[in-house]
Formats: structure tokens, C-alpha cells, sequence
């Protein structure tokens, strides 16, 4: 039914009866919005599917899956079976728990243990801390200023050179601790009691449960920022959520621990060794030496990729942003803090409930609502506590341990971003942001060519391959092996060959379980060979032990740098930690 309208002249004198124009007027807008929405979100659909293939195939072409990488695999499947709290299982104390091994659980109940996961699920979770950390990049900007930081975490992150690829892109290596930590971060942003702060220790007690590093990369940030949240406002109340979000998250880390050991859970096999003190004093300078190689400007960076010295500078521009942003922070929170001391004991007073607080005056209000300090701060206490951990858990100067130095450079980039969005509020002429953008698509050029560059090569070749080939044309299934050689040729054959791990028994040359990554369920009689990699010795597990343990072999089969031993009896591990020594009235 045509909508109309009665039109009098005048004289207020019926003429005519006319449609209404502006129903018709009012749908061209409309129409118009949604189809542009629709692209919109097409296009961020199509974008994000893009990056998610680039950065999957960086995973590829940086580092060859391990058995470390595998293991977390073959948690995922016992939590995927139903053993929620994996029991039975002897693991270290960042044993993943509840950090990456959901994520793994969820990939096998759709898809089944394949060996794409070794650099699929590691993709994902670093697509998920880029798109988080971009978030918090732009918090509390608009338009040009909100654009920029947060294409700088996308730039720094998401084309990155091959060296921080082999640890960003590559599980589990503490990326996802770090995920569970921003997004704590992200739940306390206003600083308020309510279902945010329940969010902010759930997933910090989460990270802890999984990951100690956790304690130092989130509990103890959140923890310091509260503080600095009450010294810059002058009231000890305006930081009490957030300590006592961390408090929190503590005490519920211990008490569900508590409660899965007395429903049966794992058990914890031991914790890293640290540094020498004489190490850490070297590892201070590896900070930057190192760093700078995984960031693409020392002399080793791109993992030995001849790299011209224009991408080098990009790079550099980018470390420089770094070191900034974090110097800028420091300094922030030192003000801060000798000003909120120095009020505290000049003018102690009441807070507004009656209560004695140290501080006096009202809340910055709208600057704490918004986040605008508390991101700057959390996230340079999780930088700070990620060069702790780099500088007392790495044992020898080697790029071995440049996996601890990824939380720093993800802390750090996400600090760059902040620093470069303050930068594109401060421009106010057109020609100044030009200039500012110019500069910025250079630098990311730069990034992409190099981030390019690394993809046009080869990808690493996976060892274990052409064994897992061997083991099945040869009809062997269940077998021992050393680590290394052992649960990655269990996910490589997608379950169809198992290995488990074994090593030598203190003191002796005699093989038994190893009784760290682990279940004690893996273990027992029916083992049809044993294998061990000549490249790559490891804990004296090889055909010395091996004949130790078993007797001497029927066969000995070569396969690439890999020995196969296998006897004409099957062979027994037991899964209480004993270890096995050859009798020749039992063996034969």
C-alpha cells in the first residue's frame, strides 16, 4: 500500500492526494550502509584469512617440528579422550595444562592427531596475541591515531623474520601464556570489582595452572600495576582491584591445583635449572645482542638469510621504536611513583568511605576508565619480567635460548604500537601526517620483503619422515626411543607408528621410562624395536644402552642419521620408573 499524503494550497483547499517522497528517501541510505558494512566485513573476512595462510606458512618454512611440539600434541589427545586433568601424566612445571593443550584437544575432536597441528595451532594462538595486542595497540585512540599502533603490533608481529618465527609460530613455547596474559590485561583495563576482574583471575589462574612463567609474565604485572594505580591517583582503593586480582588468581591457581591432585591428576617431574650468576651478567648484554638478531638486525639475523641492508634499516627503525617505548614507559612510571610517595607523605588523608588511605584526592577518573596508563604500565612489568626470566633461565649464551625472548619482543612491540599512536595524536597539520605515514609504509614495506623473502625459500626438511616411512613399510608399530626421536614420529605418522621416550638410569648405562613429559599408561610390554638418532645424542640412549638393556639385537637397520634395533623377543619398559638390565636367561 502506497503511503500518501493530503496537500492543501493556501486557501487550505483540498487539491490532490501525492505519495510521500520520503519514504522512498529514507531506504537509499540504508541500503547504502548495509552494503558498505557488508564489504566491509568481507573484506576484514578475506584479510584475515590471508594473513592466517601467510603466517601458517611461516610456521612451515621456519623450523621443522620436534618432539616437544609433538608431546603437546598427545596431551591434547588425552584431554580430548576425557582425561581432563591428566592424570597419570609426570610433566615439568610449564607442562601446558589448561594453556595449550585445549587448543590441541579442540584441533584432534575435529580433526584427529595429524601432523599439520605442529604449526597450525601454534598459528592460530599467534594470530590470536597479534589481533589482541593490536587491540590494546590502538586503546583509547580514534581514526589516524587508532590505525597507526595498531598496524605497527600487526607489522612487528605478523611479518616476522625467520628466527622469531621459529619461536613465535612454533608450540608450545610460552606464546599462549602470554595470550592468557593479555587478556588479563584487557579484563582489568577499567579497574573495577565485577565480572571483568572474575575474567582477569580466572585467566590468570589459568595461565599459572599451565605455565609458572605465568606468575611473572601476568600475576606479578597486574600485581605492579594496581600499585602504580594507586600511587598515580592518590588512593589506595582506585588499585585494590587489580591486586587483588592478582592475590586472586593466585590463591585459586593453588586451590584447583589442590583439588585435581586429590582427584588424580599429574604429577610435576622438576623444575628447570637456572643460570650461574656469572651467566645472567652475560645474559644481560644477550638481551640486546640477541634480540637484535631475532628482530632482524644483527649480524645473524634471518637465521643466516643474506638480507640487504635497506631491510636491516626497517628493522632497526622497529627496535629503535622498541627500546623507545619501553625507556619512555620506565621513566613514566618512575615520576609517577616519586610523586605519589612524595604526596603520600606530605598530605596523608581519608578516602570518601571513612577509611585511612595514604593518598588523598580525587581519582583521574576518565584517564583510569579509559586505560590510558594502565596498558603503558602492565604491559612494561610484563616486558621488564620477560628480560628476568631471558636472563636467569638461559644457560649458555646460545640462539638455542632465544625462545625466552619472545614475550619480550611481544610486550615490547605492543609498547611500540602505544608510543606510535600517541605520536599520530600529536600530528596535527596534514603535512605532518603524511610525512609520519610515509615513513611508517616504508618501514613496512621493509618488513614484508623480508617477511617475503624467508617464505621463497625451501622449508626445513622434517627428519623424522622418511623413518616414520621406514617403521610402516616394515610393518613396525610400537616401539622405544630417545626423546627426540619419539613422539614426533608418533604425530608425523598421524598415530599410526608410537614411539615413546626412553633415557638412561643415573650412574649406569641401563634404559628405563622417562618419567618427564610422559604417562605411566604409555609403558609396559610388546615393544617391537628401538631407535635412536646418531645426529643428535641424547642422554647416552643408543645401541650401547640399548644392548644393556635388551641383549643384543636380531637386526640393525640404518635410516638416514637414524638405527633401528630390533629383537627376536619383544622388548619391556616399565612405567614405574624402573629400569631394565639385560639377563641373558631372561632375554633369550
Amino acid at each position: 500500500m502506497q503511503l500518501q499524503v493530503l496537500e492543501r494550497d493556501s486557501e487550505t483547499r483540498l487539491e490532490t492526494l501525492a505519495p510521500l517522497p520520503a519514504a522512498i528517501e529514507f531506504s537509499r541510505p540504508s541500503r547504502h550502509r548495509l552494503a558498505r558494512r557488508v564489504a566491509l566485513a568481507f573484506a576484514i573476512a578475506v584479510g584475515l584469512g590471508v594473513a592466517g595462510a601467510l603466517l601458517y606458512m611461516s610456521s612451515v618454512h621456519a623450523a621443522p617440528g620436534n618432539s616437544d611440539g609433538a608431546t603437546v600434541i598427545l596431551e591434547g589427545k588425552a584431554l580430548s579422550a576425557g582425561n581432563i586433568t591428566l592424570n597419570h601424566w609426570s610433566l615439568s612445571l610449564d607442562s601446558f595444562w589448561l594453556v595449550d593443550v585445549p587448543f590441541y584437544a579442540i584441533a584432534i575432536l575435529l580433526a584427529g592427531v595429524h601432523p599439520q597441528l605442529l604449526h597450525l595451532v601454534p598459528t592460530v594462538v599467534a594470530f590470536g596475541v597479534i589481533c589482541v595486542g593490536a587491540w590494546i595497540a590502538r586503546f583509547g585512540r580514534r581514526g589516524w591515531a587508532a590505525l597507526l599502533p595498531a598496524a605497527a603490533v600487526v607489522v612487528m608481529l605478523g611479518l616476522p623474520t625467520r628466527a622469531l618465527a621459529s619461536n613465535f609460530l612454533m608450540g608450545p613455547l610460552h606464546v599462549t601464556t602470554v595470550l592468557w596474559c593479555l587478556l588479563a590485561f584487557v579484563a582489568m583495563r577499567r579497574g573495577r570489582f565485577g565480572w571483568s576482574w572474575a575474567l582477569a583471575v580466572a585467566f590468570l589462574a589459568i595461565a599459572v595452572l599451565g605455565d609458572l612463567q605465568a606468575a611473572v609474565l601476568g600475576t606479578l604485572p597486574v600485581f605492579l600495576a594496581g600499585g602504580m594505580v594507586a600511587l598515580r591517583t592518590r588512593r589506595w582503593r582506585a588499585g585494590a582491584p587489580a591486586v587483588s586480582a592478582a592475590i586472586a588468581s593466585a590463591v585459586a591457581a593453588e586451590a584447583l591445583r589442590r583439588i585435581a591432585l586429590a582427584i588424580g591428576t599429574f604429577s610435576i617431574a622438576g623444575a628447570n635449572p637456572r643460570a650461574s650468576f656469572h651467566q645472567m651478567i652475560s645474559n644481560l648484554g644477550g638481551l640486546l645482542g640477541y634480540g637484535a638478531d631475532v628482530q632482524g638486525v644483527g649480524i645473524k639475523s634471518f637465521s643466516s638469510l643474506a638480507q640487504p641492508s635497506m631491510l636491516k634499516a626497517a628493522h632497526a627503525v622497529g627496535l629503535g621504536l622498541v627500546v623507545t617505548a619501553v625507556v619512555l614507559a620506565a621513566a613514566a612510571v618512575l615520576r609517577a611513583g616519586v610523586a605519589g610517595l612524595r604526596n603520600a607523605a606530605r598530605r596523608p588523608g581519608n578516602d570518601e568511605a571513612g577509611h585511612f588511605s595514604p593518598f588523598e584526592g580525587e581519582c583521574t577518573g576518565r584517564e583510569r576508565a579509559e586505560g590510558e596508563s594502565w596498558f603503558e604500565d602492565v604491559l612494561l612489568f610484563g616486558f621488564l619480567g620477560a628480560c628476568a626470566l631471558y636472563v636467569s633461565l638461559t644457560l649458555i649464551s646460545s640462539a638455542t635460548y632465544d625462545r625466552y625472548l619472545t614475550s619480550v619482543i611481544i610486550f615490547g612491540s605492543i609498547l611500540a604500537g602505544r608510543l606510535l599512536g600517541r605520536i599520530g595524536a600529536r600530528m596535527r597539520t596534514g603535512q605532518a601526517k603524511a610525512a609520519l605515514a610515509a615513513a611508517a609504509s616504508l618501514v613496512a614495506v621493509g618488513y614484508f620483503a623480508s617477511f617475503a623473502s624467508s617464505l621463497a625459500t625451501p622449508p626445513p626438511v622434517q627428519t623424522s619422515t622418511a623413518l616414520v616411512g621406514y617403521l610402516e613399510a616394515h610393518d613396525l608399530t610400537y616401539g622405544i626411543g630417545d626423546y627426540w626421536s619419539s613422539s614426533i614420529v608418533t604425530v608425523e605418522s598421524s598415530d599410526a607408528v608410537v614411539i615413546r621416550p626412553v633415557t638412561t638410569e643415573p650412574g649406569t648405562r641401563y634404559l628405563g621410562r622417562y618419567v618427564r613429559q610422559t604417562t605411566s599408561s604409555w609403558y609396559g610390554g610388546g615393544f617391537e624395536f628401538f631407535v635412536y638418532n646418531t645426529a643428535f645424542p641424547w642422554n647416552s640412549v643408543d645401541a650401547q644402552t640399548a644392548i644393556a638393556s635388551f641383549g643384543p639385537p636380531l637386526r640393525e637397520a640404518a635410516v638416514g642419521t637414524y638405527r633401528v634395533l630390533s629383537w627376536k623377543h619383544d622388548i619391556s619398559v616399565p612405567g614405574d620408573g624402573g629400569y631394565v638390565k639385560y639377563s641373558p636367561t631372561v632375554g633369550s
